[in-house]
């Protein structure tokens, strides 16, 4: 029952609460601890989807609880754009003793930091910003983008294999020679990038019913045409050579001699700032890049992306100018600094996420979903502070017996050996979580009385409710899970056989991951019927409210993946791993009790009228972003005065003669870093 607040009496903030903010940490802490064993964009989605759930819940807002489904699932996926960004590297800059590199790996700490906590900001209050009817007709245009990512997946070594066998070969032989796939790209994400605009135009064609479709058809041909003739007549007119060495920038300081062989780089052996696929193919070059101008041109021109499927388009073009524009284009003019990037040599998807953001921020402003902006901003900052913050605590905490630091003080050595010897890695991915869950508990509870109520009636298209909870409960958790197979049938340490015959029937000889699919079907199948079942007729098992259903979810989503985790370190474990899967376990417990026992009876909040958020957004970047940068310079002092010029053995330098990207580049000949 909803407890009505008179206007000029609101009730006060219960995300303001310390054990709020407490609950909201924990759970990040807890998915980011998770994330950390089951790695990259799939194991982001956890900690989003638990903190968005444990923000919903302890809001005592009805209409936040009743898009609790909607915010575990949009938030899981805004948390999960930073799983693609390679963030050890920045950690390792920090540890370099070279005070300009320390300087720049804070710097790119808080900003990649900052990427993580802004996206996932931005996919919670996305829910809670749009009413029902606007926010379930947004799920097609999403479904068909994830449907497109996914026959992606599915595809990606296929197409590789039809482009170049022996290299698409390699790629698949293991991520250490994915280098050598005619698709590889400064180790990105492009594929996906190029399949969610691909599925986002798919849905304009088809919501218009293919009205101009022919238009379509016509200016891509045209396009290929007027490419293919461009490059024709460069060639002819001898000025491709020129234009290429102009816009083509080896990834790699060809001057370099290794001093273990006395030999410079091959040029033959060098990675470029554009795909294998373009030097594999040069001749068909210049009819793609017409052809993809003229569909641009054509979906400019005749797109209307309803249902908000523009703003999965601006998502993906964003990450694309953002690409090109940075360490594609941008590499030109800083070719003898490693070029446009962020960590080389590895991967630039940091420069896609950014573009998302951005787009997420531009569209959000234009299409009267200003907190989301706001929300993103506000958490970029808090969030980068936090994620830079847990890095220079932990460096003050490895002071004591630090063997790298006092390597002659043997009876101090001796002392700390066994503080020196915990799991520090394991420890620093679940306080980044816990910092980011402070920073998302600090951005909704300045968002929570301003946000007008959301409309949840007439409660159309019901299915997408089901939808929500069976993909954070069995898809979210699925692509992570999966992952426990391989570790379960590894050969130096086999837990279940690779190749498992039928019970009776001899000749049903499936493999392990098989086995696994077919149960997690099952499971996955039975659930999602009684979802939608209880759509038609109320089961007894789901609670009535909004508020009982979140908290089963959220403690079902949990409770999955902690156990998941325990599951996937069995095999090989150690005293080491009591600080990851025990913490979590006893982290657990406690989100539980307290996601259980917090949420209070509603309240009512009006909202506020006339809220200027491109405003405040930019106000907020203005003044969070040199307070960051002072705070990085801060930091990098204070490591720098206990540290020295010490080079830690996990260091890396971004500068000078030494930097990685100069001494390890990315060659065709050699594994990949």
């Amino acid at each position: 029952m909803s407890l009505n607040i008179p206007v000029d009496a609101p009730a006060s903030n219960p995300l303001w609460k310390f054990s709020s903010i407490l609950l909201i940490a924990i759970s990040l802490s807890i998915g980011w601890g998770i994330r950390g064993d089951f790695g990259h964009e799939p194991g982001a989605w956890i900690p989003g989807a638990l903190s968005a759930m444990a923000v919903c819940l302890l809001s005592r807002r009805d209409d936040w609880q009743q898009r609790v489904a909607y915010c575990a699932l949009f938030g899981g996926l805004g948390w999960g754009f930073g799983g693609s960004i390679s963030y050890m590297f920045p950690m390792s800059y920090v540890d370099s003793g070279q005070w300009e590199t320390m300087l720049y790996g804070y710097f790119t700490l808080f900003f990649e930091g900052g990427l993580w906590a802004g996206l996932g900001a931005a996919g919670t209050v996305l829910p809670l910003v749009m009413d029902r009817d606007r926010l379930t007709r947004f799920f097609r245009p999403f479904l068909v983008v994830l449907g497109a990512m996914i026959v992606n997946q599915l595809t990606i070594a296929y197409v590789a294999d039809f482009l170049d066998d022996v290299a698409a070969a390699a790629s698949r032989a293991g991520v250490l020679a994915r280098h050598e796939s005619p698709m590889y790209w400064f180790d990105s994400d492009w594929m996906s990038a190029i399949w969610a605009l691909i599925g986002v135009c798919v849905y304009d064609l088809c919501s218009r019913k293919f009205s101009k479709a022919w238009l379509l058809i016509m200016l891509a041909v045209a396009g290929a045409v007027v490419g293919w003739g461009v490059q024709k007549g460069l060639n002819s007119a001898g000025l491709t050579p020129s234009i290429v060495a102009a816009v083509v920038v080896p990834q790699a300081d060809l001057s370099h001699v290794d001093p273990k062989t006395g030999e410079a780089i091959d040029p033959a052996n060098v990675m470029y700032n554009w795909p294998n696929l373009f030097g594999d193919y040069p001749q068909h070059v210049g009819w793609w890049l017409g052809m993809i101008a003229g569909i641009g041109v054509y979906f400019f021109l005749c797109g209307e992306w309803k249902d908000d499927s523009g703003l999965l388009a601006s998502m993906a073009l964003g990450w694309w100018v953002a690409f090109l524009c940075m360490p594609v284009l941008g590499s030109i003019f800083l070719r003898d600094y490693g070029g446009f990037r962020m960590t080389p040599p590895r991967g630039d998807n940091w420069a896609g996420v950014t573009g998302v953001l951005l787009g997420t921020g531009v569209y959000a402003l234009r299409n009267g979903l200003g907190p989301m902006a706001y929300a993103g901003a506000m958490n970029f900052i808090l969030g980068g502070i936090g994620f830079s913050t847990v890095k220079i605590v932990r460096q003050m905490l490895l002071l004591p017996g630090n063997r790298e630091l006092y390597p002659d003080a043997t009876e101090e050595l001796a002392k700390w050996s066994h503080y020196q010897s915990a799991n520090w890695h394991s420890m620093l991915e679940q306080s980044h979580g816990f910092f980011h869950g402070v920073a998302t508990a600090i951005t909704m509870a300045l968002i929570w009385r301003k946000l007008k109520p959301v409309d949840n009636e007439p409660r159309t298209r019901r299915w997408t409710e089901a939808m929500a909870v069976g993909m954070t409960l069995f898809f979210l958790t699925y692509v992570n899970v999966f992952k426990n197979v391989p570790e379960w049938t590894k050969k130096d340490h086999q837990l279940v056989p690779p190749m498992m015959k039928a019970p009776l029937i001899e000749w049903i000889n499936l493999s392990a991951e098989t086995w696994f699919n077919l149960a997690w079907c099952a499971m996955s199948c039975a659930c999602l019927a009684l979802a939608f079942l209880h759509l038609r007729r109320p089961l007894a098992i789901v609670p009535a409210k909004w508020l009982g259903k979140g908290q089963l979810i959220y403690i079902l989503l949990l409770w999955i993946m902690v156990i998941a985790d325990f599951e996937r370190s069995l095999n090989g474990f150690h005293e080491s791993r009591l600080v990851t899967e025990w913490v979590i376990i006893i982290n657990a417990s406690l989100a539980t009790f307290l996601a259980v026992a917090l949420p209070g009876p509603s309240v009512q909040i009006p909202g506020e009228e006339s809220i200027r958020y491109g405003f405040r957004t930019l106000l907020t970047l203005l003044v969070g972003v040199p307070i960051a940068l002072l705070l990085m310079t801060g930091y990098t002092a204070l490591q720098y005065k206990y540290y020295g010029g010490v080079k830690l053995s996990t260091s890396h330098y971004r500068f000078g003669p030494n930097a990685t990207w100069r001494e390890k580049p990315i060659l065709k000949n050699k594994k990949h870093l």
